[in-house]
């Protein structure tokens, strides 16, 4: 459901954020503001403060911040549009549907939400009454509490078992198709999908049952079987026991991933409980956004054999485009997470985890083990496949460092990887959303009057928008995030409408660094107790610093051009150069 922006700047201008969060968490008055302790990290000094003035919080201590969609989001582990109707409902305002259609699917997945819910109920009566599949739990280490708690079925041996089942209850088989519970026949008829199978329930953050995973209980092809992509279900954008673990992987602040169902369950009931299992594909990006809602962190620990390790492999860029922090945990060979907690326990399972390898070793260790390392095709090989995980990295010190590290294991110059990746870097097409962890407030490459300048921006009285336009152009901005954030606030004062906070973040995305970069710069003139003049030599300042720190970065480019030129011996193009580069630093001088 597609929501106008009209209605969603009608929700945020009814809506008061301290009464939406202090129904959640104490807060306290303190001067204009309201403070309290942040519900999003442990604290025992209060460092969370809520703006009414504003309509934004933001805390100190985390650097967590945004609007009341982003608290929602947040505290609730809810989507943007189940935030806005969560404060629509409360409201009384009516959300549109876009069309007919539109009200059509919402009726559709409301039925095969109440579906799945009672054929899993169905599993779990027929699992009591079936001794070979409880025997069969029973020999996988799979205890009674596991089966309660995950509500872990079995799929009775019999084609329309199931079919006839829901006939009873008025539920038409077309219906239990579309939830893909059911497979129509070429007679017109249809017949049950899951049979004579253990059945794991995939459920969603909310307790809603998306879909099944069925496993045989004997050695027959195939070994398991997954519902198919329906209206409400999609495995590529879903993880296996996240709804049991979600907050236990907030607490450690790091996920173990595992590949089955039933490397979830045994690690699960053996006391680890920060883990999640995929569901029978490659890691998705849809996944690691989901997983990185509650950790920074992800260790993987797959099956040792070559597809596992392909995963593995695959999955590591992925997490690097998220700015999530992955390691890979090894098992010896013939041994998954399931049958090594089984015969070493848990305890032997935690320290295979804390002995994890990086991204950077885990990568180059697989690819030196396939080629020759020592010869230059074996160098050029394992160069391009690490230097494509390396243009994804973030962090420029983390980047220069990990360049540094593999200039020395392959015994190649260091330069000439630099610019290999930058190379690289020409191609790799940049995220399409908000989350670049180097401009986020406080990384380490921000630029602090950037910062300022976007501080300054909020002023009302300063004219302070008119004047940026005028003196800065969009791509002096280093950080792409403020850059963005600057070219909505011109956009924004060009149609004559008034620039605030919290619809800047509505704009640009209540979640993630857009939302805590606004808070916080919104509030840094309040929290610095700026006046006037403060104000006004802090703009003519920022100006000066943006446009010499552009310069610098200018001369440093040209250096490196001058060096490349001179390397190539080319003459005619260094004496260029050199003359562009004397010109440009007599310019920059006052």
């Amino acid at each position: 459901m597609a929501i106008p922006e009209t209605i969603i700047n009608e929700i945020q201008a009814k809506t008061d954020i301290v009464e939406v969060i202090s129904s959640r968490i104490p807060l306290k008055k303190a001067g204009r503001n309201y403070k309290g302790n942040c519900p999003f990290h442990h604290e025992k000094t209060p460092s969370f403060i809520v703006s009414p003035d504003k309509q934004i919080y933001h805390c100190f201590g985390c650097g967590a911040g945004g609007n009341v969609f982003s608290f929602l989001m947040k505290y609730e582990k809810v989507e943007f549009p189940e935030a806005i109707e969560m404060l629509a409902e409360k409201l009384g305002v009516k959300l549109p549907r876009d069309s007919r259609q539109s009200a059509e699917m919402a009726s559709l997945a409301s039925q095969l939400y109440k579906i799945n819910e009672i054929a899993s109920q169905f599993f779990q009566v027929s699992l009591t009454g079936n001794a070979r599949a409880r025997e069969y739990l029973s020999s996988r280490g799979v205890g009674e509490e596991a089966i309660k708690n995950l509500k872990i079925g079995y799929a009775p041996d019999g084609w329309e078992l199931l079919l006839n089942f829901f006939k009873k209850k008025g539920v038409d088989a077309k219906l239990l198709e579309k939830a893909g519970l059911a497979i129509a026949n070429d007679r017109g008829g249809h017949y049950d999908r899951f049979r004579n199978r253990i059945v794991f329930p995939i459920i969603d953050l909310k307790g809603k049952v998306l879909g099944f995973g069925a496993r045989v209980l004997d050695a027959s092809l195939p070994k398991y079987m997954n519902s198919p992509e329906t209206p409400i279900y999609s495995k590529g954008k879903n993880l296996y026991g996240l709804n049991y673990t979600k907050e236990e992987i907030r607490k450690e602040g790091h996920a173990l991933i595992v590949e089955g169902y039933l490397d979830f369950i045994v690690p699960y009931q053996a006391g680890i409980k920060n883990l999640i299992a995929t569901l029978g594909t490659a890691l998705t990006l849809d996944q690691v956004k989901m997983l990185k809602r509650f950790a920074n962190t992800a260790v993987i620990v797959y099956d040792p054999d070559a597809a596992g390790e392909a995963a593995s492999i695959r999955g590591l860029d992925l997490f690097i485009t998220e700015d999530v922090n992955v390691y890979i945990a090894e098992l010896p060979g013939g041994l998954d997470p399931d049958s090594y907690i089984r015969k070493y326990g848990a305890e032997e399972f935690r320290a295979l985890i804390k002995s994890s390898k990086n991204l950077f070793d885990y990568k180059f260790d697989k690819l030196a083990s396939r080629v020759d390392s020592s010869s230059m095709y074996g160098k050029m090989k394992i160069a391009g496949e690490m230097l494509a995980t390396l243009a994804k990295i973030n962090n420029a010190i983390l980047k220069s460092s990990l360049v540094k590290k593999l200039s020395e294991k392959l015994g190649v110059d260091e330069e000439a990887l630099r610019v290999e990746l930058k190379k690289v870097k020409a191609d790799f097409t940049p995220r399409q959303y908000p989350k670049a962890r180097e401009n986020a407030p406080g990384g380490s490459n921000f630029v602090g009057a950037e910062k300022m300048m976007l501080a300054l921006l909020f002023d009302k009285d300063g004219g302070y928008i008119t004047r940026a336009k005028e003196q800065l152009r969009l791509e002096e901005f280093k950080s792409s995030s403020v850059r963005d954030i600057v070219e909505a606030i011109f956009n924004i004062h060009k149609s004559g409408e008034e620039v605030s906070a919290a619809r800047l973040i509505s704009m640009l995305g209540s979640e993630g660094e857009y939302a805590m970069l606004i808070s916080e710069a919104a509030d840094i003139p309040e929290t610095k107790e700026m006046t006037a003049d403060d104000k006004e030599k802090a703009f003519l300042d920022c100006v000066m610093r943006i446009k010499k720190d552009n310069m610098k970065d200018q001369l440093v480019r040209m250096q490196d051009a001058i060096k490349m030129a001179y390397s190539a011996k080319e003459e005619a193009e260094v004496k260029r150069l050199m003359t562009e580069y004397d010109n440009l630093v007599r310019s920059s001088k006052p």
